[in-house]
């Protein structure tokens, strides 16, 4: 994002490299929207049911995908006003919050990855602490003799 809004402000400011930059502006915005689909996207519909307890999955994979639908067409509501108000200056608001979510995601979202089920089940009732959850080598063994 903030490479995208660095190419915007030629733009923006018809600068002498403007034409090739409004070409690396549409790349850039392709290859986000590829990295984010592949890499991200899909995690509003798949995290809920893998840390909810089996008695909340559906409601919280309900109230998720309906997050984010909302949280989309709040964005498709405001990035128009914003780019005729603030132009380029949008693309840098949109870098911070990615960077943001990178560390709250880190801390507060549990990795998933070689865990069953039932060990997030035991870890939000309290019965077994964050190490179940975070990547260390258990994590690897574990997920080599399943």
């Amino acid at each position: 994002m903030a490479v995208f809004a660095a190419l915007i402000y030629q733009v923006q400011h018809n600068t002498s490299i403007a034409h090739a930059s409004g070409i690396g502006a549409a790349a850039m915005l392709f290859v986000f929207q590829g990295a984010f689909t592949i890499g991200f996207q899909a995690t509003v519909w798949v995290y809920p049911t893998e840390i909810l307890p089996l008695k909340l999955r559906q409601k919280g994979s309900s109230i998720s995908t309906a997050a984010n639908w909302i949280c989309n067409y709040i964005i498709v509501q405001i990035t128009p006003p914003a780019i005729t108000n603030i132009g380029w200056r949008t693309y840098i608001i949109f870098a911070i919050l990615n960077a943001i979510w990178v560390p709250i995601i880190y801390i507060f979202y549990p990795e998933t990855k070689g865990r069953e089920l039932e060990d997030f089940d035991r870890f939000f009732t309290g019965e077994e602490s964050l190490s179940i959850v975070r990547h260390d080598e258990s994590t690897e063994e574990y997920a080599e003799k399943a």
